[in-house]
């Protein structure tokens, strides 16, 4: 049973290592359309900036957190057949 949530955890793993270039230049691009549009001015361009990384930050954190994980889940693995 441990090997079919190893199977899983890796597909979400490669998905969240593969979707991460994606967002992080979806929040680039969307800072540059607010900036092409004349959307925000100012300071409120300072804030538009960093609420667009932080949000971009989080996809890192979601997948160094699925990395862990399954880390962990092959590690458990492993311990369990030394049997």
């Amino acid at each position: 049973m441990l090997l079919v949530v190893i199977i899983c955890q890796a597909a979400i793993t490669l998905f969240s290592v593969v979707t991460l270039p994606v967002e992080v230049d979806a929040s680039r691009r969307g800072l540059q359309w607010l900036n092409s549009a004349n959307i925000t001015h100012g300071e409120e361009h300072t804030h538009a900036k960093d609420a667009l990384t932080w949000a971009a930050y989080t996809y890192f954190a979601a997948a160094l957190g699925a990395i862990a994980s399954l880390i962990y889940l092959i590690m458990r693995f492993m311990g369990n057949n030394r049997d």
